[in-house]
């Protein structure tokens, strides 16, 4: 075998290595989608650390278990918007969006109300309140646009090279959380900088270069991202896309996806492109 047959060889295996790396990379970033966690009836956002003013605007998920007889609802205060210390799953009984047998519900924490009207709903009884600093309401389908209008003014507006392990949302205990940013245009004297990993990346990747690199914004355009935190990954594998290349990497013990929409015109090719204009990442 000739020189040149085994150098191709070589660089068909490296290749292929490399592509298994992206997909394992997809797969892990899919499998992550639904890692959140099961909560007990009287469970406050105080409980996930969620309580405060940084997640202003940012929502909280999570698995609400089945009603038993023997379960004692704690207090519950407001209809629809409820105080940000309330136990989620009896708030969410009341508000209808579950029932006995539990479910999975969404939370958007806002800012408090300046007083709270109680109600008997859904056999639970609320009571009225005073004002507080920050409050809560049920994210669905039907009234996201009314909840993404209420968050737009406190979602934070991110510098070009912010990390995720620097946003102040990178607990442990938000695996599984889902977090939105507003990132600008890319600045004409853009640095390289590394990023690590293909779909699923390092915790401490620069969110909106990855973001870029995932085909959900423009370095043109900027714009909303919303970024997972997901558990771990092994071996995290990098590619070229959307002219940005990203490279291979150890794992961390925390990793981030990419849940919402591709950015128009962008290119969402999952394996390396060496034809690619390539900007070194990191």
């Amino acid at each position: 075998m000739t020189k040149r047959n085994i150098t191709f060889l070589a660089a068909v295996a490296a290749a292929g290595f490399s592509l298994g790396g992206v997909a394992i990379n997809q797969a892990a970033a899919q499998d992550a989608a639904q890692q959140i966690p099961e909560i007990e009836l009287n469970t406050t956002l105080g409980n996930y650390q969620f309580d405060s003013d940084k997640f202003i605007g940012q929502r909280f998920s999570a698995v609400c278990p089945p009603l038993s007889i023997k379960d004692k609802a704690d207090a519950i205060y407001g209809t629809d918007v409820y105080p940000s210390n309330n136990p989620i799953c009896v708030a969410a009984l009341h508000a209808g969006k579950v029932t006995t047998d539990g479910g999975k519900v969404t939370v958007q924490l806002n800012p408090g109300l300046e007083s709270y009207e109680g109600s008997s709903r859904n056999d639970v009884d609320s009571g009225s309140l005073p004002g507080t600093k920050r409050s809560m309401v049920f994210v669905d389908a039907a009234g996201s646009s009314a909840a993404d209008e209420a968050r737009a003014p406190y979602i934070e507006r991110l510098k070009w090279d912010s990390r995720f392990s620097r946003s102040g949302f990178a607990h442990k205990q938000l695996v599984g959380q889902q977090f939105t940013f507003n990132c600008p245009a890319a600045p004409a004297d853009m640095k390289p900088r590394r990023v690590i990993g293909t779909d699923s990346y390092a915790q401490k990747a620069i969110i909106c270069l990855a973001a870029v690199h995932a085909g959900k914004i423009t370095t043109t355009d900027g714009g909303l991202v919303t970024v997972q935190m997901n558990p771990g990954i092994k071996k995290l594998v990098g590619s070229i896309r959307n002219g940005i290349e990203t490279v291979d990497g150890s794992g961390s013990p925390h990793s981030i996806s990419f849940v919402d929409g591709p950015a128009a015109g962008s290119t969402a090719a999952s394996t390396p492109d060496a034809s690619a204009p390539a900007t070194t990442s990191n």
